[in-house]
C-alpha cells in the first residue's frame, strides 16, 4: 500500500543526513555514506511509487495519512500517479466540500479484476470550482456509487462528470448530480459528457472518449429556485475517424433527468451506444423557469452497430415543459418540440437501429412537434413507442408527430399515438405518420403493423398513415379509431398510399373517425406498373351523425392502382352518413389485372353512392357487385358488431363471420385472433 507519510520521512532522512555530513571527516568512509544513501533513497523511491492495493477511506475530517485520504482529488491524484496492484475499495467517510477538481488520469495495472470502487455512502462531494467536479482522463475500470456530486457553481462552465481521453470500462451508479445554485443555463453545462472539451460538450473530434462505460441509476437534477437546469443533461461524442467502425458500447440506463434547458441526450458519432429506461422530465422546473423555446429529448446523429444495435428503449419522455402546463402559454414555453431527432443513423440486418418502447406523454407545445423525426436512417426497428396527450396550441401549423423522411427498410409495428390535439387555437393539420421515400434495401419489405392510432382531434386535416414513393409494404392489422376535427370544419384520412411497389393491405381496422366534411379512409393513388396489391379482411366503418354536415363526402375504399394486379377479398364497409360515399372504388385500367373480388360485406345507409370495379363506374353496390369481374360471395349483411363504442368490432353476423377462407399470409385480424 501506499503511505502518504513516506514523502514526509524521506525530506526528513535528507536533512538529516546531510547535517551529519558536516559533522564528520572520515574519508575513507565517506564513499562508503554516500553509496549506502543512494541505495537509500531509491528504496524509499521505490516504496513511494508503490501500486495501491486493498481498502481506503475518504474523510474529511483526517488528513491525507496511512490509508485515508482527505479529499477525493487527493485520491485521484494517487491513484493516478501510483496505480494499482489489485483491486482497490475506498469508502466515503464524510461529505467533502472542494474547489478543486477530482482528476482520474490513465490509472496503470486497472483491470477487469483490478479494479477501482468508490463507495459514496451517500455523502456529498461539494464542489465549486470552475468545469466539471469529476473527470476522467483516461481512466479505466473505475466505479463510483451511491454518492451526491453536487456542482454549487453559477457559472457559464459548470458540470458534473466528463470522461475523455479513452476512458473505458468505468461505472457511475445510483449517484445524484445535482446542480445547486444554477439558475440560468450556457451551452457548456451538463450533467454528464463525453467529451474532449470542457467548455463545448458537443463537438465530437478524433479522440476517443470512451467505451464500455455505464451510466445507470443516477438522479440529475437542480435544487435552486426557479433553474432553467443545465444546457445538456448527458452528451456523447464519439470518434469521427472510426465511428462506422469501432464500437464504443456505451450504456446509459434507468437515469432520472429532472431538470434540462435545451437536450437531455446527444449521441454524436458513436457505434453501439445505449439508452434505455431513462426518465426525462423538467420535473424541477416550474413556469418561471426558463426552457428553450426549441426543446429536445432525444439528438441522435450519425450513429452505426458494430458489435451491437445503437439503441433508445423504454425511455420516458413526459411533463414538458414543466408539470401541469398548458399549450396556450407564451412565457418559458416550448415553442417547438423535437422529442426524437435522428439523423444518419445505420443500422444492419443484423443490427438494426433501434427505438422501442419508448413514451412522449403531456408535451405542451405553442406551435408544432415532431415526436420522432426521422431522416435518413437505415434499417430501422421502430416498435412499441407511444405518444399520448400532445398538445399544440396556434392556429395553422401542420405538425408530423412522426416524420420518416428518405432512408430504408423499416419494421414499424405495435406503436400507438392518442389523446393529441393539434392546432387547438383554430385550424391544425395533422399528418401522424409520414413516411416518405422509405426504400427497401436489406429487406424485401417494409412493415406497418400492429399499430394504434386513436382518439386524437385536429382542426383541420387529420390524417392518420401517409405512405410515399417507391417501397414495397406490410401493411397489417393497424387500427384507426374515432379521430376527428372540428365540429365546423376539417377532413379526415386515414390511409394515404401514393406510388408504392407491392403491397400487403390486410385486417386493417378503421372505424368511427369523424372529418366535418369528408371522410377519407383509405385513398391510393399507384400509376406504378407490375406489382401487387393485396387487400383483404379490412374492416371501415363510420357513422355521422344527422345533425352533422349535410354534404359529408366520404371514400370507402378508393384504390386507384392502375396497372397492378389487384385482389380484394372479405373487406367489410359499413356506412352511414347523409349524403354521399364511394364504397369500393377500384380503379384499374386492365380488367385481367383484377385477380379476385369476393367475399366482402357491405352495409350502407348512404343516400347517394359510387362505386367502381376497373373502368366502370356504377351508382349502387347491387350493380357493382353484379360485375362479371366480381365473385358470387359479396354479401349484404348488418354485421351487428359486438360493442362499436370500445372499439370492439367482432361481429356477430354469422354470415359474414363465416365468408372468408383463410390464406396463408392473413392468419390473424385486427384483435391479433
Amino acid at each position: 500500500m501506499l503511505n502518504p507519510l513516506i514523502y514526509i520521512t524521506v525530506s526528513t532522512f535528507i536533512k538529516r543526513k546531510n547535517h551529519m555530513n558536516t559533522h564528520y571527516k572520515f574519508t575513507k568512509s565517506a564513499s562508503f555514506l554516500k553509496g549506502k544513501f543512494l541505495l537509500m533513497l531509491l528504496f524509499l523511491a521505490g516504496v513511494a511509487n508503490a501500486q495501491l492495493s486493498g481498502s481506503y477511506t475518504i474523510d474529511a475530517a483526517s488528513s491525507t495519512s496511512g490509508t485515508n485520504f482527505n479529499s477525493w482529488s487527493d485520491f485521484a491524484s494517487a491513484v493516478t500517479s501510483s496505480g494499482v496492484s489489485a483491486a482497490v475499495t475506498v469508502t466515503v467517510k464524510s461529505d467533502v466540500t472542494t474547489s478543486t477538481q477530482s482528476v482520474f488520469g490513465a490509472i496503470s495495472g486497472s483491470s477487469s479484476t483490478n479494479t477501482i470502487t468508490i463507495d459514496g455512502g451517500s455523502k456529498v462531494l461539494s464542489y465549486g470550482g470552475s468545469y466539471e467536479a469529476i473527470s476522467f482522463k483516461g481512466a479505466d475500470y473505475v466505479t463510483i456509487k451511491n454518492a451526491t456530486i453536487r456542482n454549487t457553481t453559477t457559472g457559464a462552465y459548470a458540470a458534473i462528470l466528463r470522461l475523455t481521453s479513452g476512458s473505458d470500462y468505468n461505472k457511475i451508479d445510483n449517484c445524484v448530480m445535482e446542480f445547486s445554485a444554477l439558475v440560468n443555463a450556457t451551452s457548456a453545462t451538463y450533467y454528464v459528457a463525453f467529451s474532449n472539451y470542457n467548455t463545448s460538450p458537443t463537438s465530437a473530434t478524433s479522440v476517443s472518449n470512451g467505451k464500455g462505460n455505464t451510466i445507470s441509476n443516477c438522479t440529475m437534477r437542480t435544487t435552486a429556485a426557479n433553474s432553467a437546469g443545465p444546457y445538456y443533461a448527458i452528451t456523447c461524442m464519439g470518434n469521427t475517424s472510426s465511428y462506422s467502425t469501432v464500437g464504443d458500447d456505451n450504456n446509459f440506463t434507468s437515469n432520472t433527468i429532472q431538470n434540462y434547458y435545451y437536450g437531455a441526450i446527444w449521441n454524436y458519432y458513436t457505434n453501439g451506444n445505449q439508452f434505455t429506461s431513462n426518465d426525462i422530465s423538467r420535473s424541477n422546473a416550474t413556469s418561471s423557469s426558463a426552457v428553450s423555446s426549441s426543446l429536445y429529448g432525444i439528438y441522435s446523429y450519425y450513429t452505426y452497430g458494430t458489435n451491437r444495435s445503437t439503441v433508445y428503449r423504454s425511455n420516458n419522455m413526459h411533463d414538458l415543459p414543466y408539470l401541469n402546463a398548458s399549450s396556450s402559454s407564451t412565457t418559458n414555453y416550448i415553442a417547438y418540440w423535437y422529442g426524437m431527432y435522428a439523423y444518419y443513423n445505420y443500422g444492419t440486418t443484423t443490427y438494426p437501429f433501434v427505438v422501442d418502447k419508448n413514451t412522449q406523454k403531456n408535451v405542451m407545445v405553442y406551435y408544432y412537434a415532431y415526436m420522432y423525426y426521422m431522416y435518413y436512417d437505415y434499417v430501422v426497428n421502430m416498435t412499441g413507442n407511444t405518444i399520448d396527450n400532445l398538445r399544440c396550441y396556434a392556429s395553422g401549423y401542420g405538425v408530423y408527430p412522426v416524420y420518416i423522411n428518405y432512408g430504408s427498410d423499416y419494421n414499424i409495428t405495435g406503436n400507438t399515438m392518442m389523446n393529441c390535439k393539434f392546432g387547438e387555437a383554430g385550424t391544425g393539420y395533422c399528418y401522424g405518420w409520414y413516411m416518405y421515400y422509405i426504400y427497401n434495401t436489406y429487406r424485401s419489405n417494409n412493415l406497418f403493423e400492429d399499430n394504434v392510432i386513436k382518439d386524437n382531434w385536429s382542426g383541420y386535416y387529420f390524417y392518420g398513415v401517409q405512405v410515399w414513393y417507391y417501397s414495397s409494404w406490410k401493411i397489417n392489422r393497424n387500427q384507426i379509431l374515432r379521430n376527428t376535427t372540428a365540429s365546423n370544419q376539417g377532413y379526415f384520412y386515414g390511409f394515404y398510399m401514393y406510388y408504392y411497389y407491392n403491397m400487403e393491405f390486410t385486417s386493417n381496422l378503421i372505424a368511427d373517425n369523424i372529418g366535418y366534411y369528408g371522410n377519407y379512409n383509405i385513398y391510393t393513388y399507384n400509376p406504378n406498373s407490375g406489382y401487387n396489391l393485396d387487400v383483404r379482411q379490412n374492416t371501415l366503418h363510420y357513422n355521422i351523425p344527422s345533425n352533422g354536415y349535410s354534404y359529408h363526402f366520404a371514400y370507402g375504399y378508393l384504390m386507384q392502382d392502375y396497372y397492378s394486379n389487384l385482389n380484394f377479398v372479405g373487406n367489410v364497409g359499413d356506412y352511414t352518413s347523409p349524403y354521399y360515399v364511394y364504397g369500393a372504388y377500384l380503379y384499374n385500367t386492365t380488367a385481367a389485372n383484377i385477380k379476385e373480388c369476393d367475399r366482402n360485406t357491405f352495409y350502407i345507409n348512404v343516400p347517394n353512392q359510387y362505386w367502381c370495379l376497373g373502368t366502370t363506374g356504377y351508382s349502387d353496390y347491387g350493380s357493382w357487385r353484379g360485375d362479371s369481374k366480381c365473385g358470387p360471395n359479396n354479401r349484404y349483411d348488418n354485421p351487428a358488431w359486438v360493442k362499436t363504442s370500445t372499439g370492439d368490432f367482432r361481429s356477430n353476423c354469422f354470415e359474414m363471420s363465416n365468408n372468408v377462407p383463410t390464406v396463408t399470409n392473413v392468419t390473424k385480424d385486427a384483435w391479433s385472433v
